[in-house]
């Protein structure tokens, strides 16, 4: 399936919602066993100051078991902990989220940036599972994802045995995939990155030969166009770790001319909110043995990025 030129993948309109009651439920990976209540709130939500998880805690809306914790409390692994906001405020995202092929067992949509794939930090309706809920595809269940931040095609299962047969074609190495991106300087020729990753904090993630904790991580890049020290390169994920395309770009010196944390004048100290779409794209995919198949054009794809 080639998109169409009717075809809207970035959208100009904003999604607001009005402000609501909230308790979400966090669950103490076993990396953060033995923190401190403050310091494991402030390194997984960075967005927020210290002075402002302070006040949450005073005012006991952070609790385990019915019981408020105090900032100097120590979390356990696989601890369950409540944290309740009276009034959440999500930031506005983009609206334009298109249905492009709605079948008996999945849906191949193509989401706009910014908006995220799900709940999560600041981000509870403001998510595309929330927003194709309100569609009327409810139950949807996630087997790839992209960033925030990043636009494109993304499929997802309606139940749960078709779920794991598309996770058991992306496992197996079976799924091709490829996406587009604007990058800082001029790219002569293909390229290979395998620098594992790991993450940073909160919502940074670094990657490097030589950092413990990592995990194997590679890309693929080709260039296709340069243009006043800028290229798009097509990028061909061949793992798939949280903002690989990105993070692999910067190790080689092309950083994505547009990235909030790893673009050229990037802040990766976790603090700096990430409230805009860059220029990188989910532009193909295929699963051959599922006969799935979706492509973005590459001439749509130079008017997104404006190029």
């Amino acid at each position: 399936m080639m998109i169409s030129s009717s075809e809207s993948y970035r959208s100009s309109e904003a999604r607001i919602v009005a402000p609501y009651p909230l308790t979400r439920t966090i669950r103490v990976k076993p990396s953060d066993d033995g923190k401190r209540v403050l310091d494991f709130f402030l390194e997984r939500f960075p967005y927020l100051s210290e002075q402002k998880w302070q006040h949450r805690i005073d005012q006991g809306w952070i609790c385990y078991g019915g019981e408020p914790l105090a900032a100097d409390d120590r979390i356990s692994s696989q601890q369950l902990i409540h944290h309740f906001t009276p009034r959440v405020i999500e930031p506005s995202v983009s609206a334009g989220v298109r249905i492009l092929q709605d079948k008996d067992e999945w849906l191949l949509v193509c989401k706009p940036a910014p908006l995220p794939m799900h709940q999560g930090g600041r981000f509870y309706k403001n998510t595309l599972i929330y927003i194709l809920s309100e569609m009327g595809f409810k139950g949807l269940r996630m087997v790839h994802r992209l960033d925030a931040v990043t636009s494109g095609l993304v499929i997802l299962a309606k139940n749960r045995t078709f779920a794991a047969t598309l996770r058991s074609e992306f496992e197996a190495g079976r799924v091709e995939k490829w996406y587009y991106a604007v990058v800082s300087g001029v790219v002569s020729e293909p390229f290979r990155v395998e620098a594992p990753i790991r993450r940073k904090r909160g919502f940074v993630f670094e990657c490097g030969e030589n950092l413990p904790g990592t995990k194997p991580a590679e890309t693929r890049f080709e260039p296709v166009e340069s243009r006043n020290g800028h290229t798009v390169v097509k990028c061909f994920p061949v793992t798939g770790r949280t903002h690989q395309i990105r993070l692999h770009l910067k190790h080689a010196g092309f950083p994505i001319v547009d990235d909030p944390i790893y673009g050229p004048w990037g802040d990766s100290s976790g603090k700096r909110l990430q409230n805009s779409a860059i220029s990188l794209q989910s532009s193909g995919i295929k699963l051959p043995a599922l006969e799935i198949s979706a492509q973005i054009s590459f001439e749509k794809i130079l008017l997104l990025f404006n190029f």
